[in-house]
């Protein structure tokens, strides 16, 4: 039986990021036989300093209005002239603790004014709702948590939680129990959470999906870029330390004693540096268009992320689409995922053994495409978007035929 639901994020398309990429293939998939709303925020707060973030959102910040993204209606909740005028005394009050304040902090300070913004928007929209799934945390999860209960419909929550970086402080763990189901990307995820204090019963383990053009053309991009029969490295992220970047650069001159033609391209904004005078071996590319980096992805023999901060990362899902192996990094989860998969290894972001794991791969092309292939296989059963949007609904029906149970 169809069902309404209503998704809640921070942003949705047409920004852009992994949660809002998200977002957006669940609810365009859902709306093949259900009735799917969005509930935005749809901030621009990243243009702001961390410290002007709770203000900048409120007063400065321009209106997003409403709109259709195809079978979805997204409603913007960015703050019309009238909840500004309303903000503005609490607004003022925030001043003074802007440099004493740490933004978390703050988000709670000026909480009271979200919530007498917010929560009348969101009750409005959970009216008719059968159930509630929101991708966002903090002011804006904790709102649609309230509006939900109080219309006595389901609120499932997907943390997206980064163990001891976001996520995990004593507020969000009291959303995150007080939910009705909350998901964990992976198993080591779901093992956090659990750990931190929500409910086991109440874990569930559901994925993201890779975000692909309809081809890749790997042939062309070797051409583009004078890459023609030579292995290439590849790392896609941006160019910054906790991903791991520097670490694949530095593992370079290691891996040419063995393989001195191989080549190494680096895909993802950031200005750093290093490729100054850098070896020619070295392509630097920086940000570039979806298509180029899907051409990059098919057209590599390595992909290389050795990344200390990820839950689930969608690049190694893109990756694995084009049955490519991975080298990936040791945050949280990340074992389990690539070589408890065997569709690759993991390593530290020491560039020895960042470069022993690219020489094994180099020198074993049947390793390769093991890895690749279970890679592949593992993205087609789990983490496609039909995979994911359905392993999302059965939860969702789950929920909903407890309440009817728990009624009765």
């Amino acid at each position: 039986m169809p069902m309404r639901i209503l998704l809640v994020a921070q942003n949705y398309h047409p920004f852009v990021g992994g949660v809002e990429t998200h977002a957006r293939q669940i609810a365009h998939e859902m709306s093949k036989k259900h009735h799917v709303d969005i509930a935005a925020g749809n901030f621009l707060q990243k243009k702001l300093p961390t410290r002007l973030a709770v203000l900048g959102t409120s007063l400065l910040v321009p209106s997003y209005p409403s709109y259709q993204d195809g079978p979805v209606f997204v409603h913007s909740l960015t703050p019309k002239l009238f909840d500004r005028v309303r903000m503005l005394p609490i607004a003022l009050r925030c001043v003074p603790k802007l440099c004493s304040l740490a933004y978390h902090s703050l988000n709670r300070f000026g909480y009271p004014w979200y919530r007498n913004v917010y929560l009348p928007k969101l009750r409005a929209l959970v009216q008719g709702v059968d159930v509630v799934h929101s991708l966002a945390g903090g002011y804006l999860g904790w709102t649609a948590q309230e509006a939900a209960k109080r219309a006595g419909v389901p609120f499932v929550c997907t943390p997206f939680c980064h163990p001891h970086q976001w996520g995990d402080g004593p507020e969000d763990i009291a959303y995150y129990q007080k939910a009705d189901a909350v998901i964990g990307l992976v198993e080591t995820d779901r093992d956090y959470l659990v750990s931190i204090g929500v409910p086991e019963e109440k874990t569930h383990v559901i994925g993201v999906s890779p975000e692909l053009p309809e081809r890749a053309d790997p042939e062309e991009f070797r051409k583009r870029h004078g890459l023609e029969g030579v292995p290439i490295v590849l790392y896609v992220g941006r160019m910054m330390p906790q991903k791991g970047a520097k670490a694949v650069f530095d593992a370079a001159p290691l891996v040419w004693e063995r393989f001195p033609e191989a080549r190494f391209v680096f895909i993802g904004p950031g200005t750093v540096d290093w490729f100054q005078a850098a070896d020619p071996r070295i392509v630097f590319l920086g940000k570039v268009s979806f298509q180029e980096k899907a051409d990059a992805l098919a057209a590599c023999d390595i992909f290389c992320m050795p990344s200390l901060s990820e839950i689930l990362p969608t690049v190694y899902l893109e990756a694995w689409s084009y049955g490519k192996p991975v080298v990936g990094g040791m945050a949280h989860g990340l074992p389990e995922l690539v070589e408890g998969n065997c569709a690759g290894l993991n390593v530290s972001q020491k560039p020895p053994e960042v470069a022993e794991a690219i020489i094994k791969l180099l020198a074993n092309p049947e390793l390769r495409t093991r890895f690749g292939e279970n890679g592949r296989q593992l993205v087609c059963q789990k983490y496609s978007v039909a995979a994911v949007t359905q392993a999302l609904l059965t939860l969702y029906s789950s929920l909903l035929e407890s309440r009817e149970t728990v009624a009765l």
